[in-house]
């Protein structure tokens, strides 16, 4: 109780610091006078009026009992409440017939102190039978409903913030969207709209005709005689988009009761190096080439995926692995490594044993028909499905991760998540039977496993369970753009939710003796890929050959991405704009704030991109040094905007912008790592004689720092590295060259500042 009381005080603080107190007439949002609509006043919106209601099903009939139609049987009352984000009014008022035992209850909660409200829903069944409960359509704002109603639908952006298709203005956006979305003016006006939790039931935002409605999937769940069932509740919130993201992702984090007690993680995964022919004579190679060279490498993850299977289902070691599992594991650990495994439980091969025992226990359609997943090279005999659901699932679903713990891994990937939708007890949703999945599988690994969730894109069913989860699809190297879509997009989730896993990074454009081919796009959408997945600030992997000789040349490639940035970054146009083309951060650090920002050319042709500095958190009218990545060098100094030279498509330029506000030696670059100094540099020490940098041991063994300092420095000393020079390139820039760092060590530099 002391934790989640900690943790609802540290977001009211939130609030209080960082959002827009609105200072709004109370009145700004309410039920009707005659207690049939909610409505709602806002700037740039003419009219938003909507209607809310329960749809069950009744001998085989749909009904609905809502707002519309039916009678107020109690007149909406006023009385307060808290939340996860302080205190709200919270107003309630229950509808239905006279002669009806089906009745619904609207409870309408107004923040206090945010430009926000929230809605659910309640549905009684006081008859003496059961019914299906279909949906709730809680905010009804359709053409059909109620009213939803701009100036010009054309300059409101509609983004979906749970799935990876485009952004498109709201006269053309047309279409169910999955969970939550954010509808924009161009002018900053508009608001998100999204499920908050407790977690009950997935939602849906459905644009059309420049009008929408927020619904709640109830999945047909069971709701028997005397009996009623909640809603999940929504939050329409119109602080400014980054607040408002911010609002609604950490409200779910804590009603789902969001687990951040581990840190992000880096290491190696087999496979994309080599797919299902992976083997254990490849996987002790590539061990014993990291467990060599831990300068490079660290001591991170070793992953085995999908091949080492006897058969789905099946999880322990085939023929190519003779030792067995728990002989890789033990070897990995003696390598200082953390050994990983991917599953994917509720795949079932055909002919496995345990489904013929137990065919009520496999996904079946309306027909009664096994679901299966037809055959393909990875999975030549095909796949049933497992229904998470059923008494005998649990206990063997169980046993795949306790038997994975006891075997000595302490990371798992958890793939093909699918669970159907027929499930055992009728009363539960889809999201309920997820996350009662997840619940299983976190209770069999133990608290000190890390999970990775291998979704493709988010969902509340993991968030309490997981440690990390996938945002994107496979990053071949041949679909990054693909990639960035999601990726980009989702970083609101990171270190929120969970730690977001963006897949792996490549250590070069192409490689002979990588299985998979290059990147088509060119050296340009390789760097903006790689940098992309040092920067999400979640787990940093690579699936190389890095045992083979050419990939050892462009092992740096791998030590300037290790670990995943300190400062997870954003994207900036979130909201703004459908083009996902500014990604960064600003970082506050004691000895000098700065910010670093990857711009990229997600479209067609060459142009160039403009950085807003006030938008990005850099100061206004304060020059500022900006250093160039990948070149290694300040490419120039500006004030309040930058702009970049004309970018072909998928290229970026990897910036960091140094305010130069201050008359002592200031770090202005790094090539270390590819945050540029955000996380291979933990502290500066400035006097007037000696500048003193503590490195951590994150980033490349040899590499260089740049300073802007109008007195010149020199080398004065350094502890577990090497400081070769300091050469200064002019214009009161001095590059300090280093190398041997030693990973595992406190690492630092001193420079003497020569008057």
């Amino acid at each position: 109780m002391m934790r989640k009381n900690m943790l609802k005080l540290s977001l009211i603080g939130f609030i209080m610091a960082g959002c827009n107190l609105c200072g709004a007439a109370e009145g700004w949002v309410r039920f009707s006078d005659n207690g049939t609509r909610v409505v709602i006043e806002a700037n740039g919106i003419e009219s938003f009026e909507g209607l809310s209601s329960a749809v069950y099903e009744l001998d085989g009939n749909n009904h609905r009992v809502g707002t519309k139609g039916f009678k107020v049987l109690s007149a909406p009352f006023e009385t307060l409440c808290s939340t996860v984000f302080g205190d709200a009014v919270l107003t309630t008022a229950v509808y239905g017939k006279d002669d009806s035992p089906f009745k619904y209850t609207l409870k309408l909660k107004r923040l206090k102190n945010l430009r926000a409200f929230t809605l659910q829903g309640v549905f009684h069944n006081h008859s003496d039978g059961d019914v299906k409960l279909r949906s709730f359509d809680l905010l009804d704002a359709s053409k059909s409903g109620g009213t939803f109603a701009v100036a010009n639908a054309a300059d409101w952006l509609v983004t979906p913030l749970m799935e990876d298709s485009d952004a498109l203005p709201l006269s053309e956006m047309n279409k169910s969207l999955n969970e939550v979305a954010m509808i924009r003016h161009k002018s900053g006006n508009g608001f998100l709209v999204g499920p908050v939790g407790p977690a009950e039931a997935y939602t849906t935002v459905e644009v059309r005709d420049s009008a929408l409605k927020a619904w709640v999937q109830m999945d047909n769940v069971l709701v028997r005689a005397g009996e009623s069932r909640r809603s999940e509740e929504i939050i329409v919130c119109f602080e400014p988009s980054s607040t408002a993201a911010d609002i609604w992702t950490r409200w779910v984090a804590a009603t789902h009761g969001v687990r951040r007690n581990k840190g992000a993680v880096y290491g190696w995964c087999s496979w994309y190096d080599r797919t299902t022919k992976i083997d254990a004579a490849h996987v002790l190679s590539v061990t014993q080439t990291i467990e060599a060279h831990p300068d490079t490498f660290g001591r991170g993850i070793i992953q085995i995926d999908d091949g080492y299977q006897k058969m789905d289902g099946n999880w322990s070691a085939n023929e190519k692995f003779p030792e067995g599992m728990a002989a890789i594991a033990k070897r990995i650990r003696a390598a200082g490594c953390i050994p990983g495994i991917w599953f994917a439980p509720l795949m079932m091969n055909p002919e496995h044993p345990w489904g013929k025992q137990h065919p009520d226990a496999i996904q079946k359609n309306a027909q009664g028909i096994a679901s299966f997943m037809n055959a393909n090279s990875f999975h030549p005999e095909g796949a049933n499905w497992i229904n998470p659901d059923h008494p005998e699932s649990k206990k063997f679903l169980y046993n795949i991760i306790s038997d994975a713990r006891a075997r000595g891994y302490g990371y798992i990937k958890i793939d093909f998540n699918g669970i159907g939708s027929r499930f055992v007890d009728p009363a539960k949703t889809r999201l309920q039977v997820f996350r009662e999945l997840y619940a299983l599988y976190r209770d069999a690994a133990g608290d000190e496993m890390y999970i990775l969730s291998c979704l493709g894109q988010p969902t509340r069913g993991v968030i309490g369970f997981i440690d990390a989860a996938r945002v994107g699809p496979d990053s071949h190297p041949a679909h990054f753009n693909k990639c960035l879509k999601s990726v980009l997009r989702f970083q609101i989730y990171d270190n929120v939710w969970w730690h977001n896993d963006p897949d792996v990074a490549y250590l070069a454009q192409r490689l002979g003796s990588r299985t998979l081919g290059p990147t088509p796009q060119g050296e340009g959408m390789w760097r903006t890929w790689h940098s992309t997945v040092a920067l999400v600030g979640g787990t940093a992997m690579i699936s190389e050959p890095v045992n083979k000789p050419d990939c050892k040349e462009v092992w740096r490639n791998y030590e300037i991405m290790r670990p995943s940035s300190r400062e997870p970054a954003r994207l900036l146009t979130l909201g703004q704009s459908g083009d996902n083309s500014i990604f960064g951060f600003a970082a506050q650090r004691p000895y000098g704030d700065f910010a670093v920002y990857n711009l990229y050319n997600s479209i067609e042709g060459t142009r160039a991109l403009t950085l807003d500095f006030k938008v990005a958190g850099l100061p206004t009218g304060v020059k500022c040094a900006v250093f160039d990545f990948w070149s290694n060098r300040v490419i120039g100094y500006t004030a309040d905007s930058y702009t970049t030279v004309a970018l072909e498509q998928y290229s970026s330029a990897l910036l960091r912008f140094t305010p130069l506000n201050s008359d002592r030696p200031t770090l202005v670059g790094s090539d270390l790592h590819l945050s540029i100094g955000a996380t291979e540099v933990d502290n500066l020490r400035i006097s007037p004689s000696v500048v003193v940098a503590d490195l951590s041991d994150a980033g490349a063994q040899a590499g260089s720092l740049t300073f802007y300092s109008e007195n010149p420095l020199g080398i004065a000393g350094s502890e577990n590295c090497n400081v070769t020079s300091v050469v200064s390139p002019g214009d009161n820039l001095w590059q300090v060259n280093i190398t041997g760092r030693k990973w595992g060590k406190a690492q630092s530099i001193s420079l003497t500042i020569i008057k």
